[in-house]
């Protein structure tokens, strides 16, 4: 150790150790804090009246209809596509905001988001989204969401999706359910 070089270089590489754990732990807590902003916005969006009333819809349709509520919906869809369909252009987008199947867009949309984040960050969103929506709030994805994606990939698809056990979905059903079975 009498080599001035050699005291030099395991003192850089020690600063450079040192500096590289620091770059680490700033990314990490970058990251975490950008998923915290990213979270509150989309608490925001599930705070909104909007989504409020787009959940209320679905489960008191699903309440109302539970024992054929996925053939329901689907004649219902059907139906409001007739309708819609014969309205002015201008007339449509609003008609089209009032209709069960948005409301059901709406809510498929905001929890595939909040799988899809969940899903690529388990580690770092598990304990945030728990705290934020409970099993209770993610009911709505195995009662409702599911069983109608299912059903409309059937009608809409093709080919058709199958229906399937909640251990063999399809890729963007799955990713839904694991939100939903990880809230339990």
């Amino acid at each position: 150790m009498d080599n001035p070089n050699v005291i030099v270089i395991i003192i850089a590489s020690g600063a450079a150790v040192l500096a590289a754990a620091f770059a680490g732990l700033s990314w990490w807590n970058a990251r975490q804090t950008t998923f915290h902003h990213v979270l509150a916005d989309i608490r925001k969006d599930y705070l909104s009246p909007q989504m409020h009333y787009a959940v209320k819809t679905l489960w008191q349709f699903y309440r109302e209809h539970q024992e054929n509520f996925v053939e329901r919906y689907e004649e219902i869809r059907q139906e409001d596509e007739k309708r819609i369909s014969s309205l002015e252009e201008r007339q449509r987008v609003e008609a089209e905001r009032s209709t069960l199947h948005y409301q059901r867009r709406l809510v498929s949309h905001f929890y595939q988001y909040v799988a899809a984040l969940y899903a690529n960050n388990k580690r770092l969103l598990r304990g945030i989204v728990f705290r934020t929506w409970t099993e209770e709030d993610l009911r709505i994805i195995p009662n409702i969401i599911i069983p109608i994606q299912i059903k409309l990939g059937q009608v809409i698809q093709t080919p058709p999706l199958q229906p399937v056990d909640e251990h063999n979905l399809p890729d963007s059903l799955s990713v839904l359910y694991r939100l939903y079975a990880d809230s339990k």
